[in-house]
């Protein structure tokens, strides 16, 4: 702290001088105090402002109106025009819908359909294409689109669309767009691709048996076999399903009868593998001749005792030998073209080179015979006197058994020879 000496006066000055005030008169300190009036605003002012603040407030509340109210209220309008099917009154709606909000792209669909059902084929298409471009998976734009298509016989664009769109539903109805297009354009594989599909699809057992019968028609045996089969498991009572799964076999040149049926490992005709005596008489009656023999061999079942019925007299065109180890059919054989596996494979075809891939494998021998075992097991051929071509054989025959291998031989009697 400071201290100034006033002289004799008594008085003593201020030991600390305020800021504000060194160097100041106290005039001017009076004068800093003072505030100088502000001029009054003028009341026009306030008018202009309340006059902005109410236009920007009508001017949003007319914009929301025509973007967000009115348009929903057009929207509402159209869909209820169009669930009356009124398509030419719900198209001038949405049309304004799209006109006041043109991000509003999900009614392309609807525009769509309702200039489709107006007959605007040309504008419905191009709203459609539109519309996939924001929803290319939509399955239903792309059945509606192809089907415009087609209609146009413009299968190139229509088909794919129509595949597409079918595939994504998963609906038969669907598949029978494609299949009528396909048929239409002469597009066969389409078409029978179409026709398997509802087959699958279709809970209906008459809906099903129709398109069993234009696969036939188209040729496709294989696949209108297997619709005949899912009609049958939809209606077991009803015949037809059997009459049009055998001529779909007899066109496939598979057995129709199930007395003549190979199952490779299980089963020829109604003998099956592990049948005893009884079921085998039970099922062809008393054989025409027996033999008993040992089997010898390299067989794991050497020494054992074999017994062999022959039946082929009391079954023409069928007959069967049947070898029987402790009691129990243990393997069966036949020189009948008749017995053919459930897809056909049989005495008549297994040499044909159509067949080969399936064929686990193909053993040549001597004097021109082959032995070969069917892909999977449980069923051999053998053939001997081959053709120049190894195609046909003058002696043929085949053996259901298990496994990879049959038994070879009895005492000395091969049950392989061909010429027994």
């Amino acid at each position: 702290m400071i201290n100034y000496d006033c002289g004799s006066n008594e008085e003593k000055c201020p030991e600390i001088v305020p800021e504000e005030q060194t160097g100041m008169t106290q005039e001017e300190q009076e004068w800093g105090l003072k505030k100088e009036p502000r001029p009054p605003v003028p009341k026009y002012v306030f008018g202009v402002i309340a006059a902005v603040i109410l236009a920007v407030f009508l001017g949003g509340s007319l914009w929301y109106y025509r973007t967000s109210v009115l348009p929903e209220k057009y929207y509402q309008r159209a869909s209820a025009q169009f669930k009356l099917e009124n398509y030419s009154e719900a198209y001038l709606l949405y049309e304004k819908v799209l006109r006041l909000r043109p991000e509003r792209k999900n009614i392309l669909y609807q525009m769509a359909f309702c200039l489709e059902k107006t007959g605007k084929t040309d504008e419905a298409i191009s709203y459609y294409e539109e519309h996939l471009k924001i929803l290319p998976g939509d399955g239903k734009a792309l059945i509606r689109s192809g089907w415009l298509y087609t209609q146009k016989n413009n299968f190139e664009k229509g088909l794919p669309a129509l595949k597409e769109g079918a595939a994504k539903l998963k609906d038969p109805y669907a598949w029978a767009l494609v299949s009528e297009a396909a048929i239409k354009s002469k597009n066969i594989e389409t078409a029978v691709e179409a026709l398997v599909k509802q087959t699958e699809l279709f809970k209906k057992p008459e809906q099903v048996l129709t398109c069993s019968k234009m696969l036939m028609d188209l040729g496709a045996w294989e696949e209108a076999l297997k619709g005949y089969e899912r009609f049958s498991a939809l209606a077991p009572d009803d015949r037809r399903g059997i009459h049009g799964a055998n001529a779909a076999k007899a066109m496939l040149g598979w057995p129709t009868d199930p007395k003549l049926v190979i199952r490779p490992g299980k089963s020829i005709g109604t003998i099956e593998i592990g049948d005893t005596k009884e079921d085998v008489k039970s099922k062809l009656g008393s054989p025409e001749a027996k033999e008993f023999r040992k089997v010898g061999g390299k067989s794991i079942l050497a020494d054992e005792y074999a017994e062999i019925w022959t039946y082929s007299k009391t079954m023409p065109k069928r007959g069967l030998r049947i070898i029987f180890l402790n009691g129990k059919v243990r393997e069966a054989e036949a020189r009948s073209g008749e017995y053919k596996t459930e897809t056909g494979l049989g005495l008549t075809n297994f040499l044909l080179p159509k067949n080969a891939k399936r064929l686990e494998w193909r053993k040549d021998g001597e004097g021109r015979s082959v032995v070969c075992l069917a892909k999977g097991g449980g069923l051999t051929f053998y053939a001997a006197g081959l053709n120049n071509d190894g195609t046909d054989a003058r002696y043929r025959k085949l053996r259901v058994h298990k496994g990879n291998s049959s038994i070879d031989s009895v005492e000395g009697f091969s049950l392989l020879e061909l010429f027994n």
